[in-house]
């Protein structure tokens, strides 16, 4: 639990390599510790390093199958790397333990767009922006989406709630830019990436 703490607080901090230390320690002592795997795999998917993330996901499932959040976390990480078949499996686990998840609707949105069903993709992330307004990533994958449509005076829309309703984001800057070009050259289809979590 010390380990396991000390991961935390780093991760607080900011302090991702270290976290990833103290949460090593942490399964080296209890390897059946699910939740410093989950968290492990987390900061794993923060440096994209994505076969690393996906193990301790998979070994967070191992260890509780009950997980929706695990199965959410194995979704993502498919998604990102690509593997739209891993995604689908892996989601549907998840929305089958917790079927009202906000998290659900945003991978099946990304999947589901990267699939060409865009009205279903739309549905679903617009679905995830009213069960949790605060969810950031929803938000900014709806902008992506309407991009790829072409639908430039939406997604401007989009990053205008966006940038008010998150001013101190990490990606507001980005969304700034983007809004920026969109208004300046209206033949724009630029996107940007999120990590995921």
């Amino acid at each position: 639990m010390k380990e396991f703490e000390k991961g935390v607080g780093a991760d607080r901090a900011g302090k991702r390599d270290e976290a990833v230390r103290h949460y090593q320690r942490a399964v080296a002592i209890a390897p059946y510790f699910y939740v410093a795997h989950n968290n492990l795999g987390s900061d794993y998917l923060s440096k994209s390093d994505f076969s690393a993330a996906r193990a301790e996901f998979q070994r967070v499932v191992e260890l509780n199958q009950s997980d929706s959040a695990a199965y959410f976390n194995l979704s993502n990480v498919c998604m990102l790397s690509g593997q739209l078949g891993d995604t689908q499996q892996y989601l549907e686990e998840g929305m089958r333990r917790q079927p009202d998840s906000a998290l659900g609707p945003v991978p099946a949105g990304i999947v589901e767009s990267g699939l060409r069903k865009f009205a279903e993709a739309e549905g679903a992330l617009r679905r995830t922006i009213q069960l949790d307004p605060m969810m950031a990533q929803a938000r900014l994958q709806l902008v992506n989406l309407l991009l790829k449509q072409g639908r430039k005076q939406d997604a401007a829309s989009r990053l205008r709630d966006f940038v008010s309703t998150f001013p101190a984001s990490s990606f507001s800057p980005q969304a700034k830019q983007l809004l920026q070009k969109l208004e300046a050259q209206p033949k724009s289809a630029a996107g940007f990436q999120t990590d995921g979590r």
